[in-house]
């Protein structure tokens, strides 16, 4: 699937300032006030941005369907001395469709997605005289997403209902912008296995005919796959900046990327950028 080219360049342009600002900070890093070295602390979470959906379902279509919409997110995160806990819930509603001369033949449809997420790290070791800590440990995710085709009348109702087991690690690196401790975190989860319900086709007869046992049907669909079948890479790049003597702001931009290799093949990658209040408490 040809992945948006815009997003990946702003995503790379974040990512190179980033290194560019580690680097001429990196003697000038001090322990005092930084995010990174508070004990214990407790926040609430509050996300607003952008999310660009890209998905193509060789199943039901050969067609790349493209959207874009405001991603919300809602959590709590707590930060021990050797430990990172954090809990989220996203939300998102767009409407994606195919571009250029498809668009008349398959108009847009409905995407619905919502993701559930624990994640907790434990403190590995520090490089670099104390200014970057590496954490390693685990993250457990349930996913969903729904899509309304109008276009298609043999697969009116397409979904993709996931559980899963991560791996996940997590760089911080604390450097000084203005005699402020900015905190520059990258965490990535690779999955190790998850448990996965994407029916075959689905009109809206199937949900509204009393004789369909629907649920035991979608839970005979249902399979445990291993990363050789369900490949899903998140990868966040985050900046944590204190803007008062307790509340953090902190703008994050992550990739998300699943394909999933069996006889109902799927792509979707996202794009989300997000500006957050961690209200401390």
């Amino acid at each position: 699937m040809n992945l948006n080219r815009n997003f990946i360049r702003l995503g790379q342009l974040c990512l190179l300032s980033l290194v560019s600002v580690s680097g001429w900070s990196q003697e000038n890093a001090q322990d005092s006030d930084s995010v990174l070295n508070i004990p214990t602390s407790r926040y609430l979470t509050l996300g607003v941005g952008s999310m660009a959906v890209q998905l193509n379902d060789e199943h039901m279509s050969p067609l790349n369907y493209y959207g874009s919409s405001m991603y919300l997110q809602l959590g709590a995160f707590k930060r021990k001395k050797k430990t990172l806990r954090n809990l989220t819930i996203g939300l998102n509603y767009s409407t994606i469709g195919a571009r250029g001369d498809n668009r008349e033949i398959d108009p847009r449809g409905q995407y619905f997605r919502i993701d559930l997420a624990y994640a907790q790290q434990y403190y590995i070791r520090s490089f670099w005289n104390g200014t970057t800590r590496w954490y390693v440990g685990g993250k457990i995710r349930s996913h969903s997403n729904v899509r309304m085709n109008p276009q298609l009348d043999g697969a009116f109702i397409t979904f993709l209902f996931t559980n899963g087991l991560f791996a996940s690690s997590v760089l911080e690196r604390e450097v000084r912008i203005s005699k402020k401790p900015l905190t520059v975190s990258w965490q990535l989860d690779l999955p190790i296995i998850n448990h996965t319900i994407r029916p075959s086709y689905l009109n809206i007869y199937d949900f509204v005919n009393p004789e369909n046992d629907w649920v035991e049907e979608r839970l005979d669909d249902s399979k445990w796959r291993s990363i050789t079948s369900f490949t899903n890479v998140t990868s966040t790049i985050s900046l944590l900046y204190p803007i008062s003597t307790s509340n953090v702001l902190r703008f994050s931009y992550e990739w998300d990327f699943y394909h999933i290799d069996s006889e109902l093949k799927a792509t979707n990658a996202t794009h989300t950028y997000l500006f957050s209040f961690l209200f401390h408490f």
